[in-house]
């Protein structure tokens, strides 16, 4: 398993530090988006729940460097400003549509945002275009709102953790899952009697 860290520190630039599954390691620093969650992050949730095996995070697991790779990106720019991460950029640029969608939008339904994914993969010429379920969308837009919550609570410093499995993405979002039915149910329990709280990342 890859574990990823995600580092919110109010005032500076956020971090990631991440281990990959052969335990080297890597670190990068990007924008802040406050209290939205950081769009590596979303990443991570999506390419999981849809088993994008070779994404943006599947490359990073591969030794991709991806601090090393935007500075060289914006050196050249142009279209192909990201070869670096590879020569078959169809899963990459797949995982870009789905991160990209309208996740966290209250006032987008479940049905407009399959249609924003199918229309973006329409855009891009994806081949690959994945199967959406509604029951699908509604776990990956639940754990994502969880995760906003977490990272809006950060300050004025605090950290995520979370895993992806290259080899198996899938097992890694139903990993998330049960953390989210955890932390669901141990609200539900604080709300009832307990003045006491505790934030746990997923």
């Amino acid at each position: 398993m890859l574990n990823a860290l995600f580092v919110r520190t109010l005032g500076e630039r956020d971090r990631i530090y991440v281990t990959r599954s052969d335990e080297t390691a890597v670190s990068w620093a990007f924008p802040t988006y406050g209290d939205v969650p950081p769009h590596d992050m979303i990443h991570l949730v999506v390419e999981s729940a849809f088993g994008v095996t070779h994404g943006f995070w599947g490359w990073v697991d591969a030794g991709a460097d991806p601090g090393a790779i935007a500075a060289w990106a914006n050196r050249m720019g142009g279209r192909d400003k990201y070869a670096a991460f590879g020569n078959d950029l169809s899963e990459l640029k797949l995982s870009e549509a789905l991160a990209n969608s309208s996740w966290l939008m209250n006032d987008v339904s479940t049905e407009i945002l399959q249609n924003q994914i199918f229309a973006a993969c329409w855009e891009k010429s994806l081949s690959a275009v994945v199967t959406s379920s509604t029951e699908l969308t509604t776990q990956v837009r639940t754990v994502l709102r969880l995760l906003a919550s977490q990272w809006g609570g950060l300050t004025p410093k605090g950290t995520i953790q979370l895993q992806f499995d290259p080899l198996d993405p899938h097992r890694g979002f139903q990993h998330l899952l049960r953390e989210v039915a955890v932390q669901q149910k141990a609200g539900t329990a604080g709300k009832r009697g307990s003045r006491a709280t505790s934030r746990r990342a997923l």
